[in-house]
């Protein structure tokens, strides 16, 4: 690994880094051990013929110049005094390593149906839904014409959604004024929680709030319950795969390293500046 590379890598993590020597010195460490990182993972990566074609690395690159609307991208560029070539050749490495991974780590990682069992019963209250309920609402911005509204909507309460897409100034206006399932103390709880005590499909009050002024109507209700271990299954399964994969690249760049012949030159070392 050059000086010129390992000081580039540092100009770009040099952000939010201590103060003084010795907050240079654990950046410097850290940027190296990362360099590293990179290095004995691409030569595996070489070692085993992984490879990407420059057609994924043209899309990845695409996906993410699509993301910085007009001069922006350019900008962020020469603010990080990167070239186009440059940014393709580090998609390039990142993509090698994601299928180094892919091939080599991923396909020894399995989650069993005894784990995801066990990790419902050892947590079951992250499977616990509290009660909801599905609300339309009315906002506007006069207690006026929310008194105006209110009375009309209790004499034909079916028409509702027509009137929310007509007159509501919230953006679910346009869906007839359905906020979806929300459950107890979501949002403003002091505006919410009363949709916790009304009767279905009967038109609320006006309530107030930073918004506007509110009227409400509860279409459904669903009482809190717990998730079933089946319901919860593919989560969970999800969730302890993921937690797996990243054990799994851990302990493969690992053993990369104790293999690898990796000497620094802390002389050299302590002489790269950002």
């Amino acid at each position: 690994i050059s000086a010129d590379a390992l000081a580039r890598e540092l100009r770009e993590a040099r952000v939010g880094a201590g103060e003084g020597t010795e907050g240079l010195d654990l950046l410097r460490r850290g940027v190296l051990d990362e360099l590293v990182n990179r290095v004995v993972l691409l030569q595996e990566a070489r070692a085993r013929s992984v490879a990407v074609g420059q057609d994924q690395v043209e899309r990845a690159f695409l996906r993410i110049r699509s993301e910085y609307p007009g001069t922006h991208f350019d900008d962020l560029l020469a603010q990080e005094r990167l070239s186009q070539t440059e940014l393709k050749a580090r998609l390039k490495d990142q993509l090698t390593v994601e299928r180094l991974f892919e091939q080599e780590v991923f396909p020894q990682v399995h989650v069993a149906d005894a784990e995801v069992e066990r990790h419902y019963a050892d947590h079951a209250a992250e499977y616990q839904e509290p009660e909801r309920v599905r609300v339309l609402q009315i906002v506007v911005a006069t207690r006026d014409e929310a008194i105006q509204l209110r009375d009309k909507l209790r004499r034909n309460p079916q028409t509702f959604a027509e009137v929310a897409r007509k007159s509501s100034i919230g953006p679910e206006g346009k869906n007839g004024g359905d906020l979806g399932y929300i459950g107890k103390g979501a949002g403003f709880p002091e505006v919410f929680d009363a949709c916790f005590t009304m009767p279905l499909n009967v038109v609320s009050d006006v309530t107030p709030s930073p918004y506007g002024f509110h009227l409400f109507k509860v279409v459904d209700r669903k009482a809190a319950h717990r998730r079933t271990a089946e319901q919860a299954h593919a989560e969970i399964a999800e969730k302890l795969t993921r937690e797996k994969r990243a054990r799994a690249q851990e302990e493969y760049l690992r053993a990369l390293r104790q293999r690898a012949k990796i000497q620094v030159d802390e002389k050299a070392l302590a002489a790269v500046m950002p």
